[in-house]
C-alpha cells in the first residue's frame, strides 16, 4: 500500500479521535492537535505528488517556481502547498509545459533529476522555512540546475524595515494600512512596532530572517556564483518592490 493510501485511510479516524478530545483540553493542546492533523494532511498531499514528478523524469530545461502561491508562471513547474488542498487554476491559454504540483518543500528535496533545470525562482518564500530546511533546499536547487543555470530569490527587506522603525519613518510603511492587518486592535494602541511584528513574524508563518550578506554567503558556500538579476521575473507590485531585496546566483 502506498504512503498516500495509508494516510488517506488513517486521517478520518485520527480526525474523529482528535475531535473527541478537543473540547475538554486547554487551548495550547487544541492548537497542537489541530497542527498534527494539518501535518498529516500535508504529508498526504505530498505523497500524491510522486506520480507528477515521475512524469518529469528524463526531461531537461525546466523552469521551477518555488512557493508559487496563486501566481502560476506560464511554461514553468510551479510548486506550493497549503492546508486546504486548493489548486490554483491554470490560465486557459497556458502552454502545455505549465504545471502546478502540490508539494511540501520543507523536506528540502526536489524529486527531480540532476541538472534538469535552467532556472529556479522564488518570491517571498525562503523566509517561511526553518533555516536548515531552507539551506537544504538551496543545496538541492544547485543539484537540479544545469551548468550555467540560475537561482533567483526575492526576499523581505528586513534591514529596510528595521531602518524605517529606528528612524521613526512612517512613510516607509505607507503602502498598506496596519489596521487592516490587525483589525481587532484598538487604533489608539497601534504604533510603528506593529509593522515590525507583522514583517518579522507574519502570524507565525515567517521562520527565518535573511539579508543580502547572509543569503549570498550561503549560496557561495553551496557553490553558486553571484550575478546580476532580471527584474522581469518578479511580480509587478510596488508593495513587493519596496519591501523586497533580490539575489540571483549562477551555478
Amino acid at each position: 500500500m502506498s504512503a498516500h493510501s495509508v494516510l488517506t485511510e488513517t486521517l478520518p479516524a485520527l480526525r474523529a479521535v482528535t475531535h473527541a478530545v478537543l473540547r475538554p483540553q486547554s487551548e495550547p493542546v487544541q492548537r497542537a492537535l489541530r497542527k498534527l492533523l494539518d501535518e498529516i494532511g500535508l504529508a498526504r498531499e505530498t505523497a500524491a505528488a510522486a506520480a507528477q514528478f515521475a512524469a518529469l523524469r528524463g526531461g531537461k530545461g525546466f523552469r521551477l517556481h518555488l512557493g508559487c502561491g496563486g501566481e502560476l508562471k506560464d511554461g514553468w513547474i510551479n510548486l506550493d502547498l497549503n492546508l486546504h488542498g486548493t489548486v490554483p487554476q491554470l490560465p486557459p491559454v497556458a502552454s502545455p509545459q505549465t504545471r502546478f504540483i502540490l508539494y511540501d518543500l520543507r523536506s528540502g528535496r526536489l524529486p527531480l533529476d540532476d541538472e534538469c533545470c535552467e532556472l529556479v525562482y522564488s518570491s517571498h518564500f525562503f523566509e517561511h522555512l526553518e533555516y536548515d530546511d531552507g539551506v537544504r533546499l538551496m543545496q538541492d536547487c544547485h543539484r537540479v540546475l544545469q551548468a550555467g543555470g540560475t537561482f533567483r530569490a526575492a526576499l523581505p527587506d528586513f534591514p529596510g524595515m528595521f531602518r524605517g522603525y529606528v528612524d521613526g519613518d512612517e512613510t516607509r510603511f505607507d503602502l498598506y494600512r496596519i489596521s487592516d492587518v490587525f483589525p481587532n486592535r484598538p487604533p489608539d494602541t497601534i504604533s510603528l512596532v506593529d509593522h515590525v511584528n507583522y514583517g518579522v513574524y507574519q502570524f507565525g508563518e515567517h521562520k527565518c530572517i535573511y539579508d543580502q550578506e547572509k543569503i549570498c554567503r550561503v549560496l557561495r558556500h553551496l557553490g553558486f556564483v553571484a550575478i546580476d538579476y532580471r527584474k522581469e521575473l518578479d511580480p509587478a507590485s510596488e508593495l513587493r518592490r519596496r519591501y523586497s531585496f533580490y539575489v540571483e546566483a549562477q551555478k
